[in-house]
């Protein structure tokens, strides 16, 4: 029979082949605007979602029997509140909503200000296959943290922000952790009691990523000194925490180490020396002030796989920046910022000696044209070179370069533009 116009030529697809289809919308905006197409795809767009994102706010509560019946195999949810302006769903909420989804793996809440931690151990105990847990501004503390620890061993990722009040002290001792075998990923940013948190990170025996981020209050040197020397760390990043060379010394152990980070810390060149001596498999470093040449050089000599490398207002000068052109030849990333001591001499050393390198950012140095028109001949395979607040670099000595690699994407940003890339 000849099909109209108007017909709908998906109705002679089963359910499963339109199922597939579904599953290529990637965003949330065009599975919703495909669900108005008809109940059949209504239908099947509820039965194939697997992840969703909702304002939990408490007027959320009426609406959440039918909107979890609707999408009833849902895998990852997100629940967020502007704690601003509204209170969130309370404990009873979260509890429903868990016990409605057995197969519920990735779990993020964000701003629920009115959850404590009786609720945190209710509903913990409904997620049986719970895999990543995050939460960030939530009023529950370490206790409801901690339980969710001891009755989730699968739990992989956790990620905890601003959790608690600094102000309330809510547990007089570390607690006992059992569940923690299956952890990979911890991350912790704003957080205020480290005592609590030591515990965890050394008995994670699993552990390949750790994150403090913008942790100041405290003293962390302990939480690294007690990880074992049978670790699986492969990546940390200890950014604005009270750290120092005790604690990044005792990295040392790291055998399979391969990315470091260390920004705002009181860490020296005796801290970073140590790492480069013993984590020959580094790939990826980004140091920040307190470091200079020595430590540098040390990596130049030790981290030979260096891929790539960025350099926060560090010391560095061409001593250093020789050792690491001339050592590391996979080197493929560098980016330097705020590095007031590194001149045009430092620049015509990296075109002639990083033959590998393929991006570089130069933001707040003391480079002039001279230096930048060395990659016309240098570093053959740079694909990319951004250029920020550079004083002495001038628009006629970038359109000179373009002229001369018409393949190479050249950047030129402005002052309050950062050419690197802080990417906790």
């Amino acid at each position: 029979m000849k099909k109209k116009m108007g017909d709908d030529h998906t109705n002679s697809l089963p359910d499963e082949c339109l199922a597939l289809i579904f599953n290529f919308l990637t965003t949330s905006k065009d599975r919703n605007n495909s669900s108005l197409v008809s109940r059949r795809w209504l239908q099947i767009d509820a039965q194939t979602r697997t992840h969703l994102t909702l304002n939990a706010e408490l007027d959320l509560q009426p609406f959440i029997p039918s909107i979890f019946t609707r999408f009833n195999s849902l895998t990852q949810l997100v629940l967020r509140n502007n704690v601003k302006y509204h209170c969130s769903i309370e404990d009873d909420d979260i509890i429903l909503i868990t016990s409605m989804f057995p197969n519920l793996t990735r779990l993020k809440l964000c701003g629920c200000d009115q959850l404590t931690d009786s609720g945190m151990a209710a509903f913990s105990k409904n997620c049986t296959k719970l895999k990543e847990f995050s939460c960030a501004f939530c009023s529950f503390s370490e206790l409801g943290l901690f339980e969710l620890l001891d009755n989730r061993s699968q739990l992989e990722v956790l990620s905890v922000e601003r959790l608690g009040f600094p102000e309330r002290e809510v547990l007089s001792s570390p607690p006992k952790l059992h569940a923690t075998k299956a952890l990979k990923v911890i991350k912790l940013k704003q957080v205020y009691r480290e005592r609590l948190f030591i515990p965890l990170i050394s008995v994670s025996k699993n552990l390949k990523t750790l994150k403090l981020l913008d942790c100041h209050d405290g003293y962390w040197d302990k939480a690294l000194e007690m990880i074992q020397d049978d670790n699986c760390l492969t990546e940390v990043h200890l950014d604005y925490v009270y750290v120092t060379d005790v604690g990044v010394s005792s990295l040392s152990k790291c055998r399979h180490l391969n990315d470091l980070r260390i920004v705002g810390t009181d860490c020296t060149n005796v801290g970073l020396i140590r790492v480069a001596q013993n984590c020959k498999g580094l790939k990826k470093l980004y140091v920040g002030s307190g470091i200079g040449d020595e430590g540098l050089i040390a990596v130049g000599r030790h981290n030979v796989n260096l891929e790539e490398l960025i350099l926060f207002s560090v010391d560095a000068t061409c001593d250093s920046l020789r050792v690491i052109a001339t050592n590391c030849q996979k080197l493929v990333r560098l980016e330097l910022c705020m590095n007031h001591t590194i001149t045009d001499n430092d620049i015509m050393c990296i075109a002639d000696n990083c033959v590998a390198l393929k991006i570089l950012s130069l933001a707040g140095c003391d480079v002039s044209n001279k230096g930048i028109e060395a990659f016309a001949l240098g570093s053959p395979n740079l694909a990319e070179i951004t250029v920020t607040n550079c004083k002495k670099v001038t628009r006629e000595a970038i359109d000179r370069l373009r002229a001369s690699r018409e393949s190479l994407v050249i950047k030129m940003g402005s002052s309050k533009t950062s050419a690197i890339n802080i990417d906790n």
